[in-house]
């Protein structure tokens, strides 16, 4: 039976890789800058030989994405897979979908079976190639659109059940940071472009971390009234909540 003390030390492991991720990350400006950070620093923390980076409308459509962020070893593998195997991708099965929205990381061995297809994909592609280990995180980004990210290795055990658990707790974290992200630093404008000038002063104010109370004393307004600006903001922004809608600020220069 594990020990306290032994249970006390894998907790730490797997916070301590979740930051050291999240400090990698910290400060990135757009969705590229994100994208190029995150698979750099999930190679480097979880010590994997490939990370990728696919994004799309939707969780299906992002094995279809035509330039995808690539780091390592299936960097070569790119053109064979989107001649031949990203329709049948195994992390794009309704079960593997099904389990990433529940838990936003799933293993191969999680989701093993699929189609025929599905099963080739495993043996004639990963396989041949040499991956035994493959992870999958689920990530919203910005604009209602969602993003895979892999984790690839030769070692079957490289991903064992404490860098799981890790990566469970940076699913969140990290979901919340490439929502606010504007597409690229051209769309950094638009976050208050659509706003109108009293909308875009709550917002400003928002993205300084103040309550609403604190807001309606510096601008003469109710706080219900600041309340019902803010809830307008996010819906003309997209945003989710006042977190996401701070980072974006932050991310534009404009708080």
């Amino acid at each position: 039976m594990p020990t306290l003390a032994h249970d006390r030390g894998g907790d730490l492991r797997r916070y301590e890789l979740a930051f050291r991720v999240l400090e990698q990350v910290d400060g990135v400006t757009d969705l590229p800058a994100f994208k190029t950070a995150l698979t750099g620093a999930l190679a480097d923390v979880y010590r994997v030989r490939s990370t990728t980076f696919f994004v799309g409308r939707t969780a299906q459509l992002a094995c279809a994405d035509p330039s995808p962020t690539i780091i390592g070893i299936t960097r070569h593998m790119l053109p064979e897979y989107q001649d031949m195997w990203f329709q049948h991708d195994i992390f794009s099965t309704p079960r593997a979908l099904r389990s990433m929205i529940d838990t936003r990381v799933s293993t191969l061995g999680e989701i093993n079976g699929g189609t025929q297809e599905n099963r080739l994909y495993v043996t004639n592609y990963l396989q041949r190639h040499g991956i035994e280990s493959a992870t999958a995180m689920y990530l919203d980004v910005c604009h209602g659109r969602k993003a895979l990210v892999g984790l690839f290795d030769r070692d079957p055990d490289r991903i064992g059940v404490q860098e799981i658990s890790s990566l469970r707790l940076l699913a969140r974290p990290l979901a919340q940071i490439a929502r606010g992200l504007p597409e690229s630093a051209a769309d950094q404008d638009t976050v208050l472009a659509k706003l109108s000038p009293r909308q875009a002063e709550v917002a400003r104010l928002v993205g300084e971390g103040l309550s609403n109370a604190t807001i309606g004393a510096m601008l003469h307004l109710h706080p219900a009234s600041v309340k019902k600006y803010v809830t307008r903001i996010l819906a003309i922004t997209g945003m989710r909540n006042r977190t996401e809608l701070a980072i974006a600020l932050r991310n534009t220069g404009t708080s």
